[in-house]
C-alpha cells in the first residue's frame, strides 16, 4: 500500500507525527517522474531521509531491539529512471541530458547507513553488526528484446483480435471476468471470439489478459526472460517442443555482435520446493546484461530494438534493469574479514542472521554464508522449531480498500 502499515498502534501514532507524509515507496508513474526527474529525485532523496529517520524512532521505541532491518527503495528507483542520464555511452543519454541523480541518491544512502550504525552504537551502547546488501545489480538497457513478438513472428504466440478485457474495471467487469476464464479453459474460445465484429478490439497494453490461450504454445511474461508454456495445446507436457525452443531461443543473435544472445535454462537448474510446477518453464538470461526482455504486447516492428527513446507507458521509461549479481558488505561483531563465496546466494542471508543471532532455526533450505562468520559468532545456537513459534493472529493487517489498492498496484506491474 502506499501508506506504510506500522504495529503496534503506539508506534504508528509516534512515527506519523514526526513523518505526517511518509509513504511506502514513491510511485514513479503516478509523480510524472519524466516531468522535472531533478524534482523527482529530491523526492527520493527526502523518502531516503525519511526512512532512517524511522529507524532511529525504532532505537528509541525499541530499547531492547535485537534486529532491525531497512529498505532504501530510492536507490532502486533511481537505478532504474536515470541511469540513461548517469552514464553517457547510453542510447537514450542524448535525449535525457546528463545527471547525476543516481549519485547523489547513492551516495546519500551510503551516509544515512553510516549515521545509523553511529545512532544504533550510541543508543546501545556497543558495536552492531552490520549486514548490507542488494536483491539484484542494476546494469543499464541499451536494447530491449520484445520476448513476445519473437515468439509471435515464428508463431509460437497468437494475440486475440477482439476481447472483451477493454470492459475490466469498468460496468462490464463481470463480463471480462468470464471472458478471462473461457479464454484459459476453452481451446476455441479465442478464435471463436475474433469472428464477433462489434466486439472492441484489445488495448495496447493487456499483454496476459489478451492472449489466445487456444492456439498459443509459449508466452512471456513478468520480467527477467520468464517464458511459460501453453496448457491447452499440451506445449507444456510435450518435451520435444520444449527442447526445440530452447534451441531456438539460443540461436538468437545478440544485435551488435552476432554472437548467441541468450543463456537458455530450464526451470529445473534454477528452482527448488513444492511450488516448482508454477515456475517458468524457460528462462532466457542475457550474456550481455545491457539486455532487457520486455514481454509487452505492443505491435513492435522487430523484436530487438535500440532503447534511444524512453516512454514512460512502457515499462515506466525505465533506463536501467536489474542485474543479476547484487552487493553484500558485512562488519562488526560476529563477522570476520572473508571474500563472499562464489556462489552465494541471497536466500542464505536469513540463516546468516540466525547464526548470528544464536538461533538456529529449522525448515530452512540454504545454510549461513559460514565464510563471512566468526567461529563462535552468536554463541551456542538455540533451536527454534517451527511449533515453538507464535501463532498468526486473526486480526486483519489490511482494511478490504487497502486490498483492492495492493491488488490494483499488481496489476499495474504487470501481474494477473
Amino acid at each position: 500500500p502506499e501508506r506504510p502499515q506500522i504495529l503496534p498502534a503506539s508506534a504508528e501514532e509516534r512515527i506519523f507525527a514526526a513523518y505526517p507524509d511518509l509513504v511506502t515507496a514513491h510511485h514513479p508513474l503516478a509523480e510524472r517522474w519524466w516531468e522535472d526527474f531533478p524534482a523527482y529525485t529530491s523526492r527520493l532523496l527526502e523518502h531516503a531521509e525519511q526512512m532512517a529517520g524511522v529507524c532511529k524512532l525504532a532505537f528509541e521505541l525499541e530499547p531492547d531491539l535485537g534486529l532491525l532491518c531497512v529498505d532504501f527503495m530510492s536507490t532502486d528507483h533511481v537505478g532504474h529512471l536515470g541511469y540513461a542520464r548517469f552514464d553517457p555511452e547510453h542510447p537514450a543519454h542524448a535525449s535525457t541530458g546528463g545527471g547525476d541523480e543516481l549519485l547523489q541518491v547513492y551516495e546519500r544512502v551510503d551516509a544515512l547507513c553510516g549515521e545509523l550504525i553511529d545512532a544504533a552504537a550510541a543508543q546501545y551502547g556497543e558495536e552492531p553488526t552490520v549486514l548490507l546488501f542488494s536483491d539484484h545489480g542494476m546494469k543499464p538497457i541499451y536494447w530491449m528484446f520484445h520476448l513476445d513478438r519473437w515468439l509471435e513472428e515464428r508463431g509460437h504466440l497468437r494475440f486475440r483480435k477482439r476481447s472483451l478485457q477493454p470492459w475490466r474495471r469498468g460496468r462490464l467487469d463481470y463480463l471480462a471476468r468470464v471472458d478471462q476464464k473461457l479464454v484459459r479453459t476453452l481451446p476455441w474460445y479465442g478464435r471463436a471470439l475474433d469472428r464477433i465484429p462489434f466486439l472492441p478490439r484489445p488495448a495496447a497494453d493487456r499483454l496476459f489478459a489478451d492472449i489466445d490461450f487456444g492456439t498459443t504454445r509459449a508466452y512471456g511474461f513478468a520480467s527477467q526472460g520468464q517464458l511459460y508454456l501453453g496448457e491447452l495445446t499440451g506445449a507444456r507436457n510435450d518435451p520435444a517442443y520444449i527442447d526445440a525452443l530452447a534451441a531456438e531461443l539460443a540461436e538468437i543473435p545478440h544485435p551488435q555482435t552476432g554472437e548467441p544472445a541468450f543463456q537458455v535454462l530450464r526451470k529445473e537448474e534454477l528452482f527448488t520446493g513444492p511450488f516448482l510446477d508454477k515456475a517458468p518453464e524457460l528462462m532466457l538470461i542475457p550474456y550481455d546484461e545491457r539486455i532487457n526482455v520486455d514481454p509487452s504486447r505492443r505491435r513492435w516492428t522487430q523484436p530487438f530494438e535500440r532503447h534511444e527513446r524512453l516512454d514512460p507507458e512502457v515499462s515506466y521509461g525505465y533506463s536501467g534493469h536489474h542485474g543479476v549479481t547484487g552487493i553484500l558488505a558485512a562488519t562488526g561483531p560476529g563477522i570476520q574479514p572473508a571474500d563472499v563465496p562464489e556462489g552465494s546466494e541471497i536466500v542464505q542471508l536469513p540463516a546468516t542472521i540466525l547464526s548470528l543471532l544464536g538461533l538456529e532455526a529449522k525448515g530452512l533450505d540454504a545454510k549461513p554464508l559460514a565464510a563471512i562468520l566468526e567461529e563462535d559468532a552468536g554463541g551456542a545456537a538455540e533451536t527454534v522449531a517451527p511449533e515453538t513459534q507464535r501463532e498468526a493472529s486473526d486480526e486483519p493487517v489490511y482494511s478490504e480498500e487497502e486490498e483492492r489498492q495492493m491488488v490494483e498496484r499488481l496489476r499495474d506491474l504487470g501481474y494477473e
